[in-house]
């Protein structure tokens, strides 16, 4: 699930354009949507032949279940069923069915121009409806619903919270309350608003909402009691079933869709990831938690204040890891499957199109478990949301196609026990509760006896981060204010952390003077998180205190980034910017470092040369960075920075590079390995230095040969150059000698490249080990394309996703199925989309914007930003924009090296 994927309507003129990003970072995040598999490598190839691909499921594959016990069977098809979303069973097992007509409908769009529920009712209980009513349409936006304990249906819409109500018990609506409204912003995109729905035994409606795309937002319930924030993560919030006493729960999601409460009364959600950082999860709620993402800091998920696994002091980790596009999830407890699932969740995983099993146990105060698929189906299958009836059946609704926009097809499903033949007893709304571990999270205690004190400092060092962030609550509180400056003098580092963490939580009158010491603590990640808080804090007086978060011992990556993020964070004008919600998205405030400041910083001879390397890849892909790079990369300057320089030089054309690139390959008293990343570099320059690279073919060093022959074949090559280097290839011999006449073959007009299957990639992977720093090489040659799109570690492209990360949410075989086949998983932010105008000009790309006016924006090949008007026809493309036939660019070793580089270690789900 994306952020920015555009808003569109019946018409084009139905909503208005988004307020446009005012710098080049907006329009970075803009096009920075979430990454799926289809789009894990957007590659610049041209148009290749296509590859042979792996047998595409057939459509019409009925799913199948893998536990014998269980059964799965058609409950309803289209055209009964149209775009099934959300979906209820009440007390007398009646089906409610929320049918989806407004999701990013299609000009052209036949169905109903509304949402609506649908009653399907089983009377002879045969496991196909009887009898098919409406129940209620002028829905917009709709995203799921539930019945409330009092038996009272909600539905959750993009925008507010719904009571359908049936006073009179006939069938159909015939008033509807607001309980709950998003008054800001005027306009998101519908997966990033409101959300989930959940009842908790104390009788608390609890609510999830998307991260807005980082734009300020504003949520208010019918007393006027209101949450709001800008630039934060998505949220949970509770209200009272009327809507009055809003609250938030816990913050610091990417777009959570499913919302459940299990039978110890925990809170479970599921959640989508940003681009660059992952699996999707299932989370644990509690009280006061942050599960790490903040939508200021952009969609890669990868900034220096972002965490995802609990990886920050301060935020909670997930329960599971979950496949791409995690929707709704069921608790077993609820019952309809064997007792053997009664700890269990399923959840549906639309874009894998399986229905997972998560077999949760006990970790600490919270839980664990792993995803084992339950429900496998082929490319029609698209679960989405669960309901269970009284008689022990499990319902699933099935989005039925890929497509993103509505486009009327759809099922619903039945799961049930082969042992259950007979009706079961009447089940509750609601869930039985074993008593242990009941509600969000035990309390710790507020007394403020020394004993007390002394038992929540003991906390504060546990190693659950669930009990943790519960001392790190309890102190937090107005009560326990004076006794918080003195724990930060603890001699435990992690009682400092916990205390740190409490002073940020609760606002503390002393913060600044206590950060201001222990930016210099000897323990490296309070010095980390001190700058974090500093800089979440806009604690602008520190800012001159800074470097003693670097002096004070050994720096590691982790808290040099933390460092600069902190330098940027707190310019003054970034400081007043964000305070005063200056840009309709809090993300496109910029974040600059003072000129010169990182210059400065890499010519410091007092500083560690690790950190000098390290401020290198921070002067950024600009053209203006060129020369002060060039400088860094002369033979004076030490070989650490020189690599650093070298690297950066690489991803930038312009004439001074290209010099300062091909003066090192030249000089023979280079290292090889500079001399190779030099070689890199230049293969995305235009100087022409083909005829003096050939002669490298033969060179001692077999990093250069390597490199060399990758340049050749990115090169213009005049027929003599091309023979001659075709012949030095022939003549290659001793190590590696077949990996350069390999890279030499696509020299050979004549060569032909068998396409292969996706098993015959993966024996190709398996056959052989692969070299990450080979991988990098591969990563920035032209020849692959990867960096023309993509970032890693700090350089490249920014049409794409950063992929620094790729490797912990995406296993091998889904990088290899995404390079065979692009247009079997496709990202909904990477969807293409056409426009036709009324001249009869066919136009291609992805969609921004769609609005009044008759308007739309397309970003199209080149990097282009192009605006449409007199639009009589658009809608997606069938097919990804991503280049098809990758695999005919790489070698053997290339796969490999590159498939080391991205997933270094096979992902287990």
């Amino acid at each position: 699930m994306t952020i920015f994927q555009a808003a569109t309507r019946a018409t084009v003129a139905a909503r208005s354009a988004p307020t446009r990003p005012r710098t080049r970072e907006g329009w970075r995040d803009r096009l920075a949507g979430g990454v799926t598999v289809g789009a894990v490598l957007l590659l610049a190839l041209g148009a290749p032949t296509i590859g042979e691909a792996p047998e595409p499921t057939s459509t019409d594959q009925a799913p199948t279940v893998r536990d014998n016990r269980l059964e799965l069977k058609l409950f309803a098809d289209a055209p009964d069923i149209a775009t099934p979303i959300g979906i209820a069973v009440d007390d007398a097992n009646r089906v409610f069915v929320l049918e989806s007509h407004t999701h990013l409908q299609a000009s052209d769009y036949p169905g109903p121009r509304s949402d609506r529920v649908k009653i399907f009712t089983d009377d002879e209980g045969d496991g196909r409806p009887d009898r098919i009513s409406i129940f209620a349409d002028g829905i917009d936006d709709g995203m799921t619903m539930a019945f409330s304990p009092a038996g009272e249906l909600f539905v959750v819409t993009s925008r507010s919270v719904l009571v359908l109500h049936d006073r009179d018990r006939d069938g159909v609506s015939e008033a509807r309350t607001r309980v709950l409204q998003m008054v800001k912003p005027e306009r998101v995109y519908d997966h990033a608003a409101l959300l989930g729905i959940a009842f908790s035994q104390d009788g608390w409606l609890y609510v999830s909402r998307g991260n807005t795309g980082s734009a300020a937002w504003r949520i208010e319930g019918t007393d006027g009691s209101s949450v709001r924030g800008y630039g934060d993560g998505g949220n949970i919030i509770r209200c009272r079933p009327d809507g009055t006493r809003v609250e938030e729960v816990a913050t610091g999601f990417w777009n959570p869709f499913g919302l459940q409460f299990d039978a110890r009364g925990r809170l479970l959600a599921t959640d989508n990831d940003p681009d660059g950082r992952g699996p999707n999860r299932l989370l644990h709620i509690v009280e006061g938690g942050d599960y790490g993402y903040r939508s200021l800091y952009g969609g890669s998920g990868i900034h220096p204040y972002l965490a995802w696994n609990g990886e920050l002091p301060g935020t909670l980790p997930y329960a599971a890891a979950l496949g791409e596009a995690p929707a709704d999830l069921y608790v077993a407890a609820r019952g309809g499957l064997p007792p053997d699932y009664r700890d269990d969740v399923l959840v549906a995983i639309w874009e894998e199109r399986t229905i997972v099993r998560v077999r949760l146990k006990p970790w600490g105060a919270s839980l664990r478990g792993e995803a084992v698929p339950l429900v496998e189906g082929g490319d029609r299958f698209r679960p989405v949301s669960f309901a269970a009836d009284g008689r022990g059946m499990v319902y699933v609704t099935d989005w039925g196609k890929r497509e993103y926009p509505n486009h009327g097809g759809g099922r619903i499903w039945r799961v049930s026990s082969r042992a259950t033949k007979t009706a079961a007893a009447r089940r509750s709304r609601r869930m039985p509760a074993d008593g242990a571990n009941a509600g969000l999270l035990p309390t710790l205690g507020t007394a403020l006896r020394p004993a007390a004190l002394d038992r929540l400092r003991t906390r504060l060092a546990d190693p659950d981060p669930f009990i943790r962030h519960a001392a790190v609550m309890t102190l937090a509180t107005p009560e326990h204010a004076d006794r918080l400056p003195a724990l930060v003098e603890d001699p435990d580092p992690t009682v400092r952390l916990g205390a740190l963490l409490a002073l940020e939580r609760s606002r503390h009158a002393a913060s600044e003077a206590v950060a201001r010491r222990l930016l210099g603590d000897p323990d490296p990640l309070v010095r980390r998180m001190t700058l974090i808080w500093t800089g979440r804090s806009g604690l602008t007086a520190l800012a001159g205190d800074l470097d003693r978060a670097l002096a004070a011992g050994p720096a590691t990556r982790e808290l040099f980034d933390a460092y600069l993020a902190t330098v940027q964070q707190l310019s003054r004008e970034f400081v007043r910017a964000y305070a005063s919600e200056a840009e309709p998205y809090a993300r496109e405030i910029e974040r600059r470092t003072p000129p010169g400041f990182v210059e400065a910083f890499i010519n410091d001879v007092t500083r560690p040369i690790a950190l000098r390397a390290m401020a290198v890849a921070a002067l950024g892909n600009e053209p203006s960075a060129i020369p002060v790079l060039a400088k860094i990369a002369a033979p004076d300057s030490p070989e650490t920075l020189r690599t650093e320089a070298v690297r950066s030089l690489g991803v930038l054309e312009d004439g001074a590079a290209a010099a300062a690139l091909q003066a090192i390959v030249r000089d023979d008293s280079q290292p090889d390995s500079l001399r190779a990343d030099a070689l890199v570099g230049l293969a995305h320059q235009r100087a022409d230095a083909a005829a003096e690279i050939v002669p490298l073919l033969n060179d001692r060093s077999i990093l250069l040969r390597l490199e060399a022959a990758r340049y050749l074949r990115s090169a213009r090559l005049s027929d003599d150059t091309r023979a001659l280097a075709l012949e030095n290839g022939a003549t290659i011999r001793g190590p590696r000698a077949g990996e350069v006449r390999a890279q030499l073959a696509f020299l050979d007009a004549g060569a032909a490249r068998r396409p292969r299957t996706f098993t015959q990639m993966t024996a190709v992977l398996t056959a052989g080990r692969g070299d990450a720093e080979t991988g990098r090489r591969v990563f920035f040659s032209p020849a692959s394309g990867c960096s023309s799109c993509h970032g890693f570690n700090g350089r490249g492209g920014d049409l794409g996703p950063d992929l620094t990360n790729v490797g912990r949410s995406k296993t091998r075989p889904q990088i290899l199925d995404a390079i065979l086949r692009p247009s079997a998983e496709i990202s909904p932010d990477y969807q293409g989309w056409f426009v036709r105008t009324a001249d009869g000009r066919l136009h291609t790309g992805r969609q921004i914007d769609v609005g009044e006016g008759g308007k739309a924006e397309l970003y199209v090949v080149g990097g282009k930003f192009i605006t449409l008007e007199n639009i009589v026809e658009y809608g997606p493309l069938p097919t990804s924009l991503m280049p098809s036939g990758l695999d005919e660019g790489l070698t053997d070793q290339d796969l490999r090296d590159l498939v080391a580089l991205l997933a270094p270690a096979a992902l287990k789900r």
